[in-house]
């Protein structure tokens, strides 16, 4: 995340304006992450049912740990922020492997995954001694609002395992 705007807000330092103008920037990623949770939690279920529902928010982790390897590309990483990348999505893949098989795995699988993106956002190009990929301005805040409010959804009973499951294209009517 920005520098000087993170600095701003937390430390309150600049003018009153440029701290309502960052906190309303947060509060608009923030907003998005939600309204993208919330389509995403109405539409996947449509789609698909039971076990292929869990199976997809499994692979939708593994994708969007992904990110983060694109980031490094494009913005041109360290050689150190690359195996950190790495390794953070070799971590998620397991994550997600757990996941196909376990509700509650999945879902901490998502608060795993948000707090990897506020450390990246809060932290910068380090973290505990980590080299980091810098990652552009409030994509660790939208992308950890979106996790966490899957995560709710998962662990309030979205994407039941015990059912067998199926795949029902949202084209697709009954009786048609």
């Amino acid at each position: 995340m920005d520098g000087a705007l993170l600095e701003s807000l937390i430390g309150g330092t600049g003018s009153g304006t440029q701290y309502i103008g960052g906190a309303i920037i947060v509060l608009l990623y923030i907003i998005v992450g939600l309204l993208g949770a919330v389509g995403s939690i109405l539409i996947v279920p449509r789609m698909f049912q039971g076990r292929w529902e869990q199976m997809f928010w499994a692979a939708f982790l593994v994708m969007i740990a992904g990110f983060y390897l694109s980031f490094a590309a494009y913005l041109g990483a360290s050689s150190d922020a690359w195996q950190t990348e790495v390794i953070g999505v070799a971590l998620f893949l397991a994550i997600a492997f757990a996941g196909t098989f376990s509700r509650p795995a999945i879902a901490l699988g998502y608060i795993a995954h948000g707090l990897w993106d506020l450390s990246h956002s809060l932290s910068g190009a380090s973290l505990a001694g980590l080299s980091l990929t810098d990652i552009p301005l409030g994509y660790g805040i939208f992308c950890a609002t979106y996790d966490f409010t899957v995560a709710t959804y998962l662990s309030r009973g979205g994407a039941a395992s015990g059912e067998p499951g199926k795949f029902v294209p949202l084209f697709w009517r009954q009786g048609a």
